[in-house]
């Protein structure tokens, strides 16, 4: 394909933008299609338009310049990044589905300017996400837009196999994740009492709680609309609950690397007593957790809040997406309620383990890592 996707084919593009809009978004001939990209994911997001015409809907192609993006922030022109014209509006009014290739690329450069020259770069966020339950569009965040040499260099990647497995993630097919993850989102839903185990040292019990289920298939279906959930990210593929924050006893030894925008994350060692956590220890890249983690208040900060389950067969190495990966155990600290449950610490960090065993009530979910129950 050329320019900064060369690791890809105009075919394999195509097939993303196919599987995208007819499986995720289910695309109608007539529908007015919205596809945002930034300048790293322009070669993806063309295809989008070209099979959207060929499927009988009105594609439109927004596009966000990133080294204007870039050069707003850097002269204190960042604030005007965060509104939006009454043009935009009435565009997203009238759209039945939307591709976001969310950015910027090349985020890390934000670690570089003042926070004051930040301040308000995303401030429509909140009413964008507003009006589009409001339109009851069908959207789908596309990761890809998240992917360049700068965030590859952070995350000590390979920019080239990053992308590679992205795609491959993005096109399995939803139903599939929807199958899997539907009888995993039951057995949370019904269950009690959660014990995990693995041979690298977790050793964990707590208790569910009553909150709801959320379910990422990547597939954005009527009952996503009417429930407000319209936007699903690709690749998806992840299902979780947040959890009863007053119950966990034991300790999690995360034994896969974690992605947090500080840099990679290893060993991680969480120990929990009565409910709260009484020590913690990272092999490497932990220090900035434990410095927010020490500044955050410290109600529910040191609470086990949230578990997930991965369920995506093509993924093993995707930065903030390693909670997909299918298997996988994902538990955060910190709040929850942002996910229905009733923990509203501002503080938040995740960890991974897998090849465990999980059982609810006694009864096997994932055995040595593979989904069971």
């Amino acid at each position: 394909m050329g320019g900064p996707v060369s690791a890809s084919s105009p075919e394999l593009a195509a097939k993303v933008a196919r599987t995208v809009l007819k499986n995720t978004l289910r695309v109608r001939p007539g529908e007015n299609v919205v596809i945002e990209t930034w300048s790293e994911t322009l070669p993806w997001a063309k295809p989008f338009v070209a099979e959207a015409r060929r499927m009988g809907a009105n594609p439109m192609l927004l596009y966000e310049d990133e080294d204007s993006f870039w050069e707003a922030i850097e002269t204190g022109n960042g604030r005007h990044t965060g509104q939006v014209g009454h043009h935009e509006w009435a565009a997203l009014a009238k759209t039945s589905a939307y591709v976001f290739f969310f950015g910027p690329s090349q985020w890390p450069r934000g670690d570089e300017i003042p926070e004051k020259k930040r301040a308000g770069v995303a401030a429509y966020n909140p009413e964008w996400y507003k009006r589009a339950a409001k339109a009851k569009l069908r959207g789908a965040r596309m990761y890809l837009g998240r992917t360049s040499q700068l965030a590859a260099d952070r995350w000590k990647l390979d920019l080239d196999g990053w992308r590679e497995e992205l795609v491959r993630a993005s096109l399995v097919p939803p139903a599939e994740l929807h199958r899997v993850g539907s009888r995993v989102a039951e057995r949370l839903r019904k269950g009690k009492q959660v014990t995990v185990s693995q041979d690298d040292g977790t050793e964990l019990t707590f208790r569910l709680g009553r909150y709801p289920t959320f379910l990422d298939d990547a597939l954005v279906d009527a009952s996503d609309v009417k429930s407000g959930n319209n936007m699903a990210t690709l690749p998806g593929g992840v299902v979780g609950a947040a959890i009863d924050h007053t119950s966990a006893v034991g300790t999690i030894v995360g034994n896969h690397t974690s992605y947090p925008d500080s840099g990679p994350v290893t060993g991680v060692k969480w120990e929990f007593s009565d409910g709260h956590l009484t020590g913690q220890s990272y092999a490497s890249g932990g220090e900035p957790i434990q410095t927010s983690y020490d500044k955050a208040p410290a109600k529910g900060k040191d609470r086990l809040s949230f578990i997930s389950v991965g369920l995506n067969p093509e993924i093993s190495h995707l930065p903030q997406m390693e909670d997909q990966e299918l298997g996988a155990v994902l538990f955060r600290i910190g709040g929850n309620n942002f996910i229905g449950g009733k923990n509203a610490s501002p503080f938040g960090a995740w960890t991974v383990v897998t090849g465990a065993d999980v059982t609810i009530d006694g009864k096997p979910l994932i055995r040595e890592g593979k989904i069971v129950g």
